[in-house]
């Protein structure tokens, strides 16, 4: 939890600088909010949930993901079209894009505090977890559930806004490879593929962008 709140403080900081520089009339985006914004990300978020958490813990946990997700890919709209520290007339298309996109993190940004106390309780109603492998089918799912999540805010123009309050649908393809560092199947229908190479982890490959 200490990773989420960590990337909270992150996206509060670059929210507020990107406000900073939208005036009435038109925006220009600073080397310091393009730098804040360049340095966001939720790698360490990433590293700090366990695999193998039971199936209510784990919704709740990618909720909160969900919204970090959501946050980090409504910034997709300043990235491409306010990078170049030109100014944009706030009725022009650019600038519509980039307030679109800001628009698609803000519930994500009112509810964070209250989805991340929520994982808290569960947390400590939940008995102690036994961790899954890194190697293990659960640490698979786990990485495909959260490569999915960043996908869906950030590999095409919606700029963030996907924030899934339940869990995609996963059907594994039965395995061939009799060490299993290869699975298959679909996520929420779409294809998918996992392979796992010791240290460096589960590599996914979505199908959909």
């Amino acid at each position: 939890m200490a990773a989420a709140e960590d990337a909270d403080g992150q996206l509060r900081h670059a929210a507020a600088l990107v406000n900073g520089d939208i005036g009435a009339t038109s925006m220009r985006f600073t080397p310091a909010t393009l730098a804040a914004i360049r340095g966001l990300g939720n790698a360490p978020a990433t590293r700090a949930i366990p695999a193998g958490l039971p199936t209510e813990l784990l919704r709740e946990v990618l909720v909160v993901y969900g919204d970090l997700a959501s946050r980090t890919g409504a910034f997709g709209g300043v990235r491409v079209y306010g990078s170049s520290g030109r100014e944009l007339p706030t009725g022009g298309q650019d600038a519509k894009e980039v307030l679109r996109g800001l628009h698609n993190g803000a519930p994500a940004a009112a509810r964070f505090n209250a989805d991340l106390a929520a994982v808290h309780t569960l947390a400590q109603q939940t008995p102690p977890v036994n961790i899954a492998p890194p190697d293990s089918r659960a640490a698979a799912e786990l990485a495909l559930r959260l490569d999915s999540i960043n996908k869906r805010n950030s590999c095409s123009d919606d700029f963030g806004g996907w924030a899934p309050s339940t869990l995609e649908p996963v059907i594994w393809q039965p395995s061939t490879d009799q060490h299993f560092s290869h699975y298959a199947g679909t996520i929420s229908g779409i294809r998918f593929q996992a392979d796992y190479t010791a240290g460096h982890g589960w590599e996914i490959i979505i199908y959909a962008c």
